[in-house]
C-alpha cells in the first residue's frame, strides 16, 4: 500500500484510504484501494501516539504482543 501511495504522492504528504458509507459505496473492482487526497487543504490527523507507538518497529511490537498475550 505505501509503495503505491509513493507513486502518486510524496512521502511526506498525508494520503487517506477511503471507506464510504454503504449507500456511497462504488466498486468497479474488488482489488481497488481508494486513495484521496483534498487539493487544497490539509488533512485532519491523529496524534502519532493514537496511531501506534512511536520508535516502535514491526518486530519489537510483534514480541511486544507475544510477551502481552503469553501473560494474560
Amino acid at each position: 500500500m505505501c509503495f503505491v501511495k509513493d507513486l502518486f504522492w510524496d512521502e511526506e504528504e498525508c494520503v487517506m484510504q477511503l471507506h464510504p458509507p454503504h449507500s456511497q459505496y462504488v466498486n468497479n473492482s474488488r482489488y481497488c484501494l481508494h486513495l484521496w487526497k483534498p487539493t487544497y487543504r490539509d488533512i485532519p490527523m491523529p496524534p502519532p501516539s493514537f496511531v501506534g507507538i512511536v520508535g516502535l518497529g514491526p518486530s519489537d511490537s510483534a514480541t511486544l504482543f507475544a510477551q502481552m498475550t503469553a501473560t494474560s
